[in-house]
């Protein structure tokens, strides 16, 4: 397994409050990169049409409140995966964010896809910042 990080954001929140955010997958849409062609979203999962990859649908797994949300592929795909997203309570009503891809990657496939899969989460990180930190 390819473990793969997006940068750590910190979020001036509450960790209950980030936990409730990136617990409902239509709130995704927002953290999408340009790459992201479409997103549709039910009440446990989010289907994204990847410039690239094709579609992609996404369904909440598991569930640690509120330290741990990890998304996994309904669908076939081109390889293994799954997407944590990680939260620790730096200090009172500010929280640590950090979202990590675990693949099952071959040499050559980590080759190619390491960079966009960090990328795709590093946006994803800075989105969240960014919307959250208003």
């Amino acid at each position: 397994m390819v473990k793969i990080e997006s940068e750590n954001k910190t979020i001036n929140k509450s960790i209950a409050e980030v936990y409730a955010y990136l617990s409902i997958p239509a709130n995704y849409e927002v953290l999408m990169p340009s790459k992201v062609r479409s997103f549709e979203a039910t009440e446990t999962a989010a289907t994204l049409d990847i410039e690239g990859i094709g579609k992609v649908e996404l369904a909440i797994t598991e569930q640690v409140e509120p330290t741990k949300i990890v998304m996994v592929p309904q669908n076939k795909v081109p390889f293994k995966f799954d997407l944590n997203w990680s939260l620790i309570e730096s200090s009172v009503g500010t929280t640590e964010v950090q979202a990590v891809i675990n693949a099952d990657l071959n040499f050559m496939m980590k080759m190619m896809a390491e960079k966009p899969l960090k990328d795709f989460l590093n946006v994803q990180a800075h989105k969240l910042s960014e919307l959250l930190n208003g």
